[in-house]
């Protein structure tokens, strides 16, 4: 995995940066930790020692090279979070400490993640500074809008740590899906009832949104047709919420033609009530419902699927898995199916089969869908998307 140098600049959000140190060894990287001189003020050098495993860094002490060393070291440099005085400092090239003179000698991918009071970051000086970063390629991982520790309401709470690590898997793969649109659908749709009670199923949008966020890391423009999901919504990721199959399908059929790619991903209802019923209906001995069938989505864009990507799943039994899922690739006019067994729905853990029209199946297995979603897209660049994309990806 990569090499992760972090900067700790002087804020009350430092604590979050604990939590992500954490986060980061959890997900297999490598990391080092550079503080301001203000910020032990706040948390010592020994708690970063603690949680990183390695020696954090407040001055030059025995290496007067350090400033160089560090950087040469990195794969990335991310500074969370950032003070506005530390921001600015990075902005105008000023190297009056050793974080920033790490700054000033870092070559690689150089992330900023500001935290401060509203005002000072709306100040003009301060969004300059913004802007002269970011014509530099500096990645600027924007504040969130909240209440502030001075008690005041606005932008400029750091980052979450879920976004701050994914912009650290964004920044350490490559781009060959820049400039390439992603469509995907997501979750479970609900056909209601009454006016509570409705048809469903157990996809919690687990594996819908972890394609969203690898394929955002690989440089596309991803957008989400999301329905009803538990799982936490992809960062830096446009979703567009829906809750019916016929929903579904109206913003589907809305965004295909800005998509290159679309992967219908989204555990769509097959069927749904004849007729809704305002209110709640009244307990009956027994109740008869008649259902009518849901639009099939993935047929209908199959049937004007022109020069697309599209790429479909399915949820068959065991038994039938190859079999169904390489009627339904043919059947549909895809270019390629991942067939899932029913024991996935719901799951933490992911085991499915990529199916590609020239017959070739690639087993898919993963101890998390985020990681097996990773791993589709790497199979699918390597053997479906490689003419598309001119380019061959390696796992990191």
């Amino acid at each position: 995995m990569g090499r992760v140098l972090l900067g700790v600049s002087s804020s009350i959000a430092i604590y979050k940066a604990c939590e992500l140190v954490r986060e980061l060894r959890k997900a297999g990287h490598e990391v080092r930790v550079v503080l301001s001189p203000f910020s032990e003020r706040f948390i010592s050098r020994l708690t970063f020692e603690a949680l990183s495993g390695h020696k954090a860094y407040v001055d030059w002490e025995e290496d007067p090279l350090l400033h160089i060393n560090l950087p040469r070291w990195s794969d990335l440099f991310l500074i969370a979070p950032c003070s506005v005085n530390t921001l600015s400092k990075v902005a105008l090239g000023i190297g009056d400490n050793l974080l920033t003179t790490c700054a000033l000698s870092h070559k690689g991918a150089l992330l900023v993640a500001p935290a401060g009071n509203v005002e000072m970051y709306k100040n003009p000086a301060v969004q300059e500074n913004l802007r002269r970063l970011r014509e530099r390629e500096v990645t600027v991982i924007e504040p969130e809008e909240g209440k502030l520790l001075c008690e005041e309401e606005g932008q400029g709470r750091l980052a979450s740590v879920g976004r701050l690590l994914d912009w650290v898997e964004y920044a350490l793969r490559p781009k060959p899906l820049r400039g390439k649109k992603v469509l995907i659908t997501a979750g479970a749709t609900r056909e209601f009832i009454d006016s509570v009670r409705f048809i469903s199923n157990l996809s919690s949008g687990a594996m819908g949104f972890s394609l969203a966020r690898v394929f955002r890391w690989y440089g596309a423009q991803v957008k989400v047709v999301a329905g009803f999901t538990t799982a936490e919504e992809p960062p830096e990721v446009e979703v567009l919420r829906v809750t019916s199959a016929q929903e579904m399908r109206e913003k589907v059929m809305e965004l295909k033609d800005w998509a290159d790619i679309i992967l219908m991903n989204a555990a769509v209802a097959d069927y749904r009530p004849s007729t809704s019923f305002l209110g709640k209906l009244k307990k009956e001995e027994s109740l008869s419902l008649e259902l009518v069938k849901n639009p099939d989505i993935l047929l209908e864009l199959g049937q004007q699927k022109g020069n697309k990507v599209l790429i479909g799943f399915a949820l068959e039994e065991e038994e039938y898995l190859i079999k169904r899922g390489e009627e339904k690739l043919i059947r549909k006019n895809l270019d390629a199916l991942v067939a899932n067994p029913l024991s996935v729905m719901g799951e933490k853990s992911y085991r499915g089969v990529l199916l590609l029209r020239d017959g070739r199946t690639f087993p898919l297995q993963a101890e998390d869908k985020l990681k097996s979603a990773e791993a589709l897209l790497l199979t699918l660049t390597k053997e479906l998307l490689k003419d598309l994309l001119q380019v061959h990806l390696k796992p990191l």
